[in-house]
């Protein structure tokens, strides 16, 4: 059956680390359905809306299908939110996509009874065809699906090879006056890379870019709206160095000089050498977030990176040098590593005037490397679908262990890296402030985790930290000119 209006639910991930950018991921969707004729509305239950907020927008819109996003992290109150939708509407339609059902697949229907369809990998072309063709289920490619008692898969759709193709989102029903004033943007889809614990190659492992125009034209049709700040959310943003010289000879050819953009997924070091780094900082990229993982070559060939220290160092030092506000991410607790090794990435850490470090404490994702290892040698502490639910990077127990990295040594290395984490916070805001005392005030206050909570979920903070941000960029831009 085909399906005449479509209700997009962004669901609460997490109440202490929500997001305030509109989702990214539902917005291509909801622009697709727009452009596609189909009738559709959303609710983002980020910004405070409860269940009953939903049921009187099921109520008022009267949907037939509802299409939920879902994440792994806290995915049995997904299901349980998708029961009680179910309860309050029964003869309406689920349909979940996104990461969590890409990964797991069947098993998400066989624990989940509310679900009626599962999407799997890029969802725009399948849910459109879902909504406007009368073609069985198992002839529409992406799709799981129920068949009686049995789990049914309809086969893989074929990637959009170009992606210029798919209408970047709009968000044209989403309540923009209450998000932060920043769009997010993905200038390219996929990862050719296979470290060893990224889920990333499981759910898009073909490499697509847009065309630099097409970027630019997002960029400029914010910017006319009066946004400034832009952040690429891409896993390979700077994987072809020569499309991004081509974005930034389109953002200044085409007049926008006062943006400020953020690539805070991370950039590849061994493709960001100083020519295009001091290019990029020209058109207004301030903030850079650099994908280290290890602290030493040893580890980098262990989690199958495709670098080298020495390139990776290199670009931090050119970025710091620039006067980027630069962040840096790690994982900690894979196959082999030992405490040096961990300790070699705070000394990485330390080594530069960096704003911000993460340490990730490791999760093993089914279809991964290092899932499959973990498997082979018996090291989970907890069961998968336990750990799955309640993952984080920031959470301080250890899923699984090893020889060289027993739990309880995990345990202890993973408060010695907070320590290293908020050393280099507070060392981060001192720099912003020429007075000693007040930037020593405001390291002790901003560097708290109350702060860092308001920072991810009240756009207000936000705002003010990253006008700080911005003027300390500036600064530094004029330092490095002269």
């Amino acid at each position: 059956m085909s399906y005449k209006k479509v209700l997009l639910v962004n669901p609460q991930y997490n109440a202490e680390w929500k997001g305030v950018t509109p989702p990214i991921g539902q917005g291509y969707l909801a622009e697709t359905l727009a452009q596609q004729g189909v009738e559709y509305d959303v609710i983002d239950m980020n910004l405070g809306y409860t269940l009953k907020h939903l049921f009187n927008k099921i109520d008022e819109f009267q949907p037939d299908l509802i299409g939920y996003s879902m994440i792994t992290r806290n995915f049995y109150a997904f299901y349980e939110q998708l029961e009680k939708i179910k309860q309050h509407a029964p003869g309406i339609t689920t349909i979940a996509g996104g990461p969590h059902v890409t990964i797991m697949r069947e098993k998400v229907l066989q624990s989940c009874s509310a679900l009626d369809i599962g999407c799997v990998h890029e969802g725009e072309r399948t849910l459109v065809e879902l909504c406007q063709s009368d073609l069985p289920l198992a002839e529409i490619k992406g799709l799981l699906y129920r068949d009686g008692d049995q789990i049914c898969y309809s086969g893989d759709r074929p990637y959009v090879d170009d992606i210029d193709t798919i209408p970047w989102p709009r968000f044209e029903k989403y309540e923009l006056h209450k998000y932060f004033k920043e769009v997010n943007i993905f200038s390219s889809r996929g990862c050719p890379f296979h470290c060893i614990f990224c889920a990333r190659p499981v759910i898009s492992e073909c490499f697509r870019k847009r065309s630099a125009a097409n970027v630019v034209d997002e960029i400029e049709y914010w910017y006319r709206k009066g946004y400034r700040n832009f952040n690429f959310e891409d896993d390979n943003f700077n994987l072809i160095k020569e499309r991004v010289y081509q974005i930034c000879d389109e953002i200044e050819q085409r007049g926008m000089n006062d943006l400020l953009i953020r690539c805070s997924n991370g950039i590849r070091a061994d493709r960001a050498d100083r020519a295009v780094l001091a290019r990029m900082r020209e058109v207004g990229f301030r903030y850079l977030a650099i994908g280290v993982d290890a602290g030493n070559d040893r580890m980098l060939k262990v989690v199958k990176k495709g670098e080298t220290m020495e390139q990776i160092e290199n670009t931090i030092q050119n970025a710091c040098d620039l006067g980027y506000d630069i962040k840096l991410f790690f994982v900690f607790g894979n196959p082999t590593e030992t405490p040096q090794d961990v300790r070699d990435m705070a000394a990485i850490a330390l080594r530069y005037p960096i704003s911000e470090v993460h340490f990730n404490n490791i999760i093993p994702y089914p279809g991964t490397e290092l899932y499959d290892w973990v498997v082979k040698h018996g090291g989970f502490l907890a069961e998968p679908d336990v750990f799955l639910n309640d993952a984080a990077f920031m959470d301080d127990e250890p899923v699984f262990e090893t020889p060289e990295l027993p739990k309880e040594e995990k345990v202890k290395l993973k408060k010695y890296l907070d320590g290293v984490r908020g050393r280099i916070h507070r060392r981060s805001i001192r720099r912003i402030f020429p007075n000693p005392f007040i930037g020593f005030c405001a390291s002790v206050l901003v560097s708290s985790r109350y702060i860092e909570q308001l920072y991810y979920t009240n756009s207000s903070v936000r705002g003010v930290v990253e006008h700080f941000r911005y003027k300390k960029s500036e600064l530094s831009g004029l330092e490095v000119a002269k």
